[in-house]
């Protein structure tokens, strides 16, 4: 089975002993689902049940957010409604975009109450802006652009966006590097290692996705070297999704081949953002 020496024992301390959970993928949380308070399918107490019998000893509560979302507030006050009904430990989380090569992120002024910002790579940076992977597809084809470039760019704005907001998560890390087809492997190893080494320094984490099956073993190994933490994550948008990997154990052993330092998943407590 494949678990964090630091989850269970943590678990082990707070309910007992961790054997007694069912759990056919061996993997006891999931750091990253949706809820009906932005594009998922469940409530968040849907949400809860199918991670309840999923075996998971802790749920990443994330939903999307723009500057002008009003929501918060009433969002952070159902988790923290729902923990007083669960033996689950309930993370409140926001997921952002990059705005631009600055590393400015669209998110709300007022965070009050979210432990975590999930940092995705919707979109590209170029110039003052971003642009969608479509239009850098475009640019490729036209011999205006080439895809590294706008991987690196990516790359760069979320080194400094962790540096503006540290102890994020980078989610689903590379994923556009599909959306604008690029393999994952053809991004230089030494661009991955400069983000990890700034993941590591803001006390950042990463995320392992099990819906975009990324990132690869090769590209977490420079995070996990460092004592990065990692986040096992489904980024689900249903229940039924919960809970549920094929990828993240594939890549975990793999990991485990390379004779990585020992996976360090969520830490017992975790600090809300600066």
């Amino acid at each position: 089975m494949y678990r964090c020496g630091t989850l269970v024992h943590a678990f082990e301390r707070r309910f007992g002993s961790a054997r007694t959970l069912q759990c056919s993928s061996g993997m006891y949380e999931d750091m990253h689902v949706h809820s009906t308070f932005s594009d998922g399918k469940g409530s968040l107490e849907e949400n809860i049940e199918a991670a309840k019998a999923q075996g998971l000893i802790r749920l990443g509560c994330v939903d999307h957010v723009r500057r002008d979302t009003d929501w918060l507030p009433s969002f952070v006050a159902a988790i923290e409604e729902a923990q007083r009904g669960t033996e689950i430990e309930l993370v409140s989380a926001v997921e952002t975009k990059i705005l631009n090569a600055n590393g400015d992120l669209d998110l709300p002024v007022d965070l009050g109450g979210i432990q975590r910002i999930y940092i995705a790579d919707h979109q590209i940076p170029l110039g003052n802006d971003c642009v969608p992977p479509s239009m850098i597809r475009r640019m490729v084809m036209e011999g205006r652009e080439t895809a590294l470039r706008a991987v690196h760019r990516t790359l760069i704005a979320t080194g400094r966006a962790l540096e503006a907001h540290p102890g994020s998560v980078i989610a689903h890390f590379l994923s556009i590097a599909n959306k604008i087809r690029i393999a994952e492997e053809d991004v230089p190893l030494e661009w991955i290692e400069d983000l990890a080494e700034i993941t590591a320094q803001t006390g950042s984490a990463i995320e392992l996705s099990e819906r975009w099956r990324c990132p690869g073993a090769r590209t977490l190994k420079p995070f996990v070297a460092r004592g990065v933490q990692v986040f096992w994550s489904t980024d689900s948008h249903r229940p039924d999704r919960i809970g549920k990997y094929e990828f993240v154990p594939e890549v975990i052993s793999e990991l485990r081949s390379m004779s990585t330092p020992p996976l360090h998943s969520s830490p017992p407590s975790i600090p809300s953002p600066a």
